[in-house]
């Protein structure tokens, strides 16, 4: 989404209590603390401005009730800043100056809220200035501490300061409200079909208990890991409902960023049959065959030294090969056509935001029904690594947008957020295909997330280290990339540390496997060593996850660690294939009686 549109965004909350209260004085320029009793209490719901709750005051409210009842975040931030506003150091007084007047000025203008279909942030109805908005604080709940975001600036303190409010708004609706019914389908209409594919359709969560995700990392060569994975779910999925089964046939969403966004798309793009292109068994041999070629490797006593002048005069790869076998193998299949949902995040260079390529948004967004090919070589265009991705799409309106597109770990290098998030806006939009499937119904979310692994523990880099570095040690390090595997990385692990704590706090997690490795060392962390010898190993790594027992992320230190009684990922897989099928054969029952009743 755009950060640089102002924002003022706000959801519900119902819970309350007396609390202190920070205001700003603007004639006087200073932070203030305002005591309980001097604050009129409000008796309606309140919208408050907060991000993150750990650790109530109240020790017998959990992290559930937080879960339940807490609002989102509020933002308040100019997205209209240019030249020096834009930078983070111009310290002149010039420009410290006019820093003060675009903060005196975002007071005036009105609130806004994000519209999630278009990415852009709106004016709410009747929602005032944002002045207003901070006028009208008043206490309602307790937390352990607040932080406002103001342009880019954190104000934090503990204990005492508690919280910001701002009044109600009818969010619910404004956010969506572009949002229809009547989008489309589970399943699109394919411009191929068949009577033999017709079995194998995957039947609306309307019809079942459950709403299926399967998300994948990005990772360059990496991706083996997660191909061998995906092949053994399939296998424990043919073994219990025959051998033509795909994975497509039991995901409600498949969802994927680089490297996953590849493997994503290979999975959901119909054949000649209206069946998947490829099984996940055909994962592994196609990045044996064709990683050699994508990531040709430099040799000699001189290789170190032409990858960084590659690095420091355009990207380290051309693409050309990559950009002609997803061409080759995906063709002119379009996102609609796709088997089940698909969700592939990428990242606009151009404008600097987010831009997720959803099935979902289709019917209210058309430009983006564009081919899989280019999403899937957009997805996969990592900074240094490929060229930036350019195309233009045309809908059937005539409406043309450009998009210019690098790798989507830039924005999600884990998509299994942006999966659920997706799922979310249809059980909230009131998509009769998930109904009675309700937002916070975690136990009804049915999610496998698998990883490309990563060298965590090997801690090869510090702060001592980093210190001496300039832009190219920041680049390129030793062989390394740095900057590379800090955002990525960070990426991924902020997705499972929020889906650990919802599930858990939710007591559905069981419902979440997430299969990763964070023991990585050498070329296995590697993206783009693309040896006989590094392939082979990769396919290893991925043959004893299955055996690794079944971890959780630690949400203290960070790393991984065994689920006591949690069995092995092997073992976790067979578990959740078997949940899998008969969510299937439930929905088929269904889909069967209904269609006998009319």
């Amino acid at each position: 989404m755009d950060r640089r549109r102002r924002s003022s965004k706000t959801l519900p909350l119902s819970q309350s209590s007396d609390v202190d209260l920070v205001s700003r004085d603007r004639r006087e320029g200073h932070w203030r603390r305002t005591a309980p009793s001097a604050t009129k209490s409000r008796s309606s719901e309140v919208s408050t401005r907060f991000v993150g709750a750990s650790g109530c005051t109240d020790s017998s409210v959990g992290v559930e009730a937080q879960l339940n009842n807490l609002a989102a975040i509020t933002q308040v931030i100019d997205p209209k800043l240019h030249q020096h506003l834009v930078s983070v150091d111009v310290s002149t007084k010039e420009n410290l100056g006019n820093l003060v007047k675009v903060g005196e000025q975002l007071l005036e203008n009105p609130v806004t809220s994000l519209n999630l279909d278009t990415g852009l942030y709106e004016p709410v109805e009747n929602g005032g200035t944002n002045e207003a908005a901070l006028k009208s604080i008043s206490p309602q709940i307790v937390v352990n501490y607040v932080v406002i975001r103001l342009t880019g600036q954190d104000v934090k303190e503990e204990n005492n300061l508690e919280l910001v409010k701002t009044p109600q708004f009818d969010f619910a609706s404004k956010m969506y409200k572009d949002a229809s019914p009547n989008f489309n389908k589970l399943v699109m209409d394919k411009n191929a079909s068949s009577s033999s594919s017709s079995s194998f359709k995957i039947q609306p969560p309307s019809h079942g208990n459950l709403v299926t995700i399967l998300s994948i990392d990005g990772g360059g060569v990496r991706g083996i890991i997660p191909g061998v994975i995906l092949a053994y779910l399939e296998s424990q999925l043919q073994e219990l409902d025959g051998e033509e089964v795909r994975l497509a046939d039991y995901f409600d969403v498949v969802a994927g960023t680089s490297t996953g966004g590849l493997i994503a798309g290979m999975l959901v793009a119909p054949n000649e049959n209206n069946r998947p292109l490829f099984a996940a068994k055909d994962i592994v041999p196609f990045y044996l065959e064709n990683s050699p070629k994508i990531f040709p490797q430099a040799c000699g006593i001189f290789a170190s030294a032409v990858n960084l002048v590659k690095i420091l005069t355009g990207p380290k790869y051309n693409g050309k090969y990559l950009h002609k076998l997803i061409r080759k193998e995906l063709g002119d299949t379009k996102l609609h056509q796709t088997l089940t949902n698909l969700v592939v995040p990428t990242f606009d260079i151009k404008k600097l935001q987010p831009t997720i390529f959803s099935s979902f948004q289709l019917t209210n967004h058309p430009i983006l029904d564009a081919a899989l090919s280019d999403i899937c070589i957009g997805t996969s265009a990592a900074p240094t690594f490929f060229p930036a991705h350019y195309f233009s799409n045309q809908d059937r309106h005539g409406s043309v947008r450009d998009f210019n597109l690098v790798d989507g770990g830039v924005a999600a290098n884990n998509p299994t957020l942006i999966a659920i998030s997706e799922v979310t806006k249809q059980i909230i939009n009131k998509n009769p295909d998930f109904l009675p499937i309700k937002p916070m119904a975690y136990d009804q979310l049915l999610v496998i997330s698998i990883g490309t692994g990563s060298n965590t523990s090997e801690q090869k880099y510090n702060s001592k280290t980093a210190s001496k570095w300039g832009v190219i040690s920041w680049l390129y390090e030793n062989g390394d990339t740095p900057l590379i595997d800090c955002y990525s990385d960070s990426s991924t692990d902020m997705v499972d540390y929020h889906n650990c704590v919802v599930f858990q706090a939710l007591h559905s997690e069981n419902n979440y496997l997430r299969i990763n490795i964070d023991t990585l060392h050498g070329n296995l962390s590697s993206v783009d060593v693309s040896t006989k010898e590094n392939l082979g190993n990769l396919v290893k790594v991925g043959e004893q996850l299955l055996d690794n027992p079944v971890t959780r992320l630690n949400l203290d230190t960070g790393l991984y660690e065994p689920v006591e009684n949690g069995g092995t990922n092997e073992a976790a897989i067979k578990r959740f294939a078997k949940s899998l099928s008969d969510e299937k054969k439930l929905r088929d029952s269904k889909s069967r009686s209904n269609k006998g009743a009319n």
